[in-house]
């Protein structure tokens, strides 16, 4: 895209969150297009968003005003054909305005006093005890009043004397922390429905909370300790995988395996090589065993995790081997810092505390009230009853009732008909998601008094929020430009044969000067260079990414569950790297049939094959019985091995320079002259050279020298397009101002500009 259409998204992208006001009655004009008057203070704030943003400089002000009179241009000519009218534009139109309206349907005071109170929390860590009494969403007011009296019992049993410890483990439904009498420990801010959180932390240390109700059930906690917030860790690990219903002797192999990782480690070898040798995280283990979030305390597994992760205090520091429901693990700092202040962190508060169900009731609850007075909402009592009376009875249709008015915003009448349609309505849709619950006629009154009042609040923004107004009018005229530049420039300039005739008739301006095809290599040790060397002889090149051996039942080929899950992630690491390919190998025991080794490889090249990975990225081998790897354990040799390779130079580069980051430089590719000193240096002729420099060992293949020559339309075809659509552009711009002429206001754009 040439660099005019580039600054005029720009434009557009400015456009769509600026606002102005414009008063033509009042302001003298500073542009004219056609009948359309661009006010001065239209123009000065496009200008000064733009100055902010970087987007122009004072220096170059009339490109700006050439391609802001063009922007105002291309949306004036596309109103002027309806394009605003059609059905596409409207729906577009009416998505971003609803996207628009969200920040506009919260009560703003509510929610600033929820960010602030979650930030309060996080300063503190808490950590509790529950007793849990299911009540599902649908249950009937009796099961609802019988939970709620055994959890009210079971708290005045541990008023009496009994301890808390106890009801748990003999009462609590949680399944998770009943049988550690009620212990959840360290809870984590935004982790569990407000309500939850509001009690763990309103109550004081070694107090019972009283019974309370989530969308979960009822439930009573005792707050076990509570202590300063101790920041957050970003860290890295060496996993050792231990299956829940794993075998005394596999999971005594687990603990070997993390002990001898343990024993390299306080022998000082790279954490990222003992990591990437022996962890079973497929997703971390080539990348030094990072984990991507940070962790506090009540986010981590459990409390001897985090006891163990927040003790450590230099980056590089790493755990003993700590045993969870995962396997082994050894954990090393990355990073830790303190709670950030306010100002950094409410951004994210503000977005977590939006996004959450429970924290949304109570923001929309207390804006729907906000509305009632501020809309003017009256009921009529007499009706409402009525409603509710005749709520479950069978109706025809043409009831009287049904045409009177339940309530109005201002003067805006809602019937009761409309609210008997909103409430089937909504039940079908609950029922279709399994959401479906027993409500009172009260209940269904509210959410249609909720809807018709949000639904009222919205359909007004316009006029009681002008900026509002604006942004919606700037991405109206944003979505009008690009899609009349589209339809004159862009689609236009993908025709093929006209690519062909602009190239036919500019050829000189598409040149190759004098240029060398080479792979070029750089290191900071000759003996680098030399390792280097042997693996790029051609591509695709070894890797030493480890991939787990999948191991098969004696004489047979079918795949295990582990098996399955294997193969899955082997799809996932080729999917996400588009360069890499590999080689499957099948391996038998001495003592299995012939022949077996090779459909466990045929197989698994099947399977990769159906899910996708194409076969020019799969090398099949067969080893047979003859690469067995132990006499004791059998079931070793009954295996399929995977070994990676890419063909990509930069996967090279990412391998040796993982343990000592700029070891080397590696890249193949045309280059011409001033394109690189190293090759610049040498002569250009077919062949390898080496030589030092600055401190690096150097080599270069020269395979292919061209001289000056002109392109081919396909090496040229990026470019042709380029210019292509600056020609279109400038035609078809002259065309408009032809039919729509622009008049400047020269004395008032020089005081904006200048």
């Amino acid at each position: 895209m040439t660099y005019t259409l580039r600054l005029l998204y720009t434009l557009t992208a400015c456009f769509l969150f600026s606002s102005f006001a414009v008063n033509a009655q009042t302001e003298p004009y500073a542009i004219k297009i056609g009948n359309r008057i661009i006010s001065p203070t239209e123009l000065s704030q496009t200008y000064r968003k733009l100055l902010q943003s970087d987007s122009v400089k004072k220096d170059n002000n009339k490109e700006f005003l050439d391609n802001y009179i063009n922007y105002k241009l291309m949306v004036y000519a596309a109103q002027r054909m309806g394009k605003d009218t059609s059905k596409a534009f409207r729906e577009e139109i009416s998505t971003y305005r609803k996207e628009l309206a969200t920040p506009y349907l919260v009560d703003k005071m509510v929610l600033e006093k929820l960010i602030q109170e979650t930030y309060e929390r996080m300063r503190e860590e808490v950590r509790v005890a529950q007793i849990f009494i299911p009540v599902p969403k649908n249950a009937s007011p009796a099961d609802t009043m019988m939970a709620y009296d055994e959890i009210k019992s079971l708290r005045l049993r541990i008023l009496k004397g009994e301890t808390f410890e106890q009801i748990a483990k003999n009462y609590s439904q949680d399944t998770k922390s009943a049988e550690k009498g009620g212990d959840m420990g360290f809870i984590a801010v935004l982790d569990n429905h407000y309500t939850f959180e509001s009690a763990a932390y309103d109550t004081p240390k070694s107090e019972i909370s009283q019974p309370f109700r989530t969308d979960k059930g009822y439930h009573l906690i005792k707050v076990l300790e509570k202590r300063s917030s101790r920041g957050k860790v970003k860290l890295a690990h060496i996993l050792i995988s231990v299956p829940a219903n794993a075998s005394v002797e596999v999971a005594a192999t687990a603990k070997s395996k993390i002990e001898e990782a343990y024993s390299y480690l306080k022998k000082n070898e790279p954490f990222e090589g003992v990591c990437r040798v022996f962890s079973t995280d497929l997703k971390t283990k080539d990348k030094g065993g990072v984990l991507s979030r940070w962790y506090e305390a009540g986010t981590l597994i459990d409390d001897k995790m985090a006891e163990a992760v927040f003790a450590l205090k230099d980056k590089g520091e790493f755990t003993t081997p700590i045993q969870t429901v995962l396997g082994w693990h050894i954990f090393r700092l990355v990073e830790k810092k303190a709670l950030l202040k306010f100002e950094e962190l409410s951004p994210f508060i503000r977005q977590k505390v939006t996004s959450d169900i429970s924290r949304g009731v109570i923001i929309k609850g207390n804006l729907v009230k906000k509305l009632r007075k501020d809309n003017n909402f009256q009921e009529a009592i007499s009706v409402k009853q009525e409603a509710f009376d005749n709520f479950y009875k069978d109706r025809i249709g043409n009831e009287d009732y049904l045409s009177k008015t339940i309530f109005m915003i201002n003067l805006s009448p809602s019937t009761v008909q409309e609210f008997y349609t909103f409430v089937t309505k909504l039940q079908r849709q609950l029922a279709k998601i399994g959401a479906l619950n027993d409500k009172s006629e009260l209940d269904w009154y509210n959410l249609f008094v909720e809807d018709r009042m949000l639904r009222y609040e919205e359909s007004n923004l316009e006029i009681k929020y002008p900026e509002f107004r604006a942004d919606v009018q700037d991405y109206r005229d944003g979505i009008l430009q690009k899609d009349i530049l589209n339809e004159n420039i862009l689609e236009k300039s993908l025709d093929s044969l006209a690519q062909l005739n602009y190239f036919n008739q500019n050829t000189q301006n598409y040149q190759y000067t004098n240029r060398v095809l080479a792979k070029l290599v750089t290191t900071d040790r000759r003996e680098t260079m030399e390792q280097v060397k042997a693996v790029l002889v051609k591509a695709p090149y070894p890797m030493n990414r480890r991939f787990p051996e999948i191991y098969f039942e004696k004489d047979k080929s079918d795949f295990s569950n582990d098996a399955q899950k294997m193969l899955y992630d082997l799809i996932v690491i080729l999917i996400k790297n588009r360069d890499f390919s590999i080689e499957i190998t099948g391996n038998s025991d001495p003592d299995e049939i012939e022949n077996i080794s090779s459909q466990r490889a045929r197989k698994v090249v099947n399977y990769l094959i159906n899910k996708g990975i194409s076969p020019m990225r799969i090398i099949e081998k067969d080893d047979g019985k003859y690469k067995p790897v132990s006499k004791t354990e059998r079931t070793k040799n009954m295996r399929i091995g995977v070994k990676f390779f890419s063909s990509s130079m930069e996967d090279v580069v990412k391998r040796f320079n993982a343990l000592k980051p700029g070891s080397l430089t590696a890249e193949e590719r045309y280059f011409k002259k001033g394109d690189n000193e190293y090759l610049d240096s040498v002569n250009w002729t077919i062949g390898e050279s080496s030589s030092e420099s600055k401190g690096r060992q150097i080599w270069v293949n020269i395979q292919k020298v061209e001289e000056p020559r002109p392109k081919t339309f396909r090496e040229a075809r990026g470019q042709v397009i380029r210019d292509y659509q600056k020609v279109l552009f400038d035609s078809w711009i002259n065309q408009l101002k032809s039919k729509y002429p622009v008049e400047i206001n020269q004395e008032e754009v020089s005081r904006i500009l200048d």
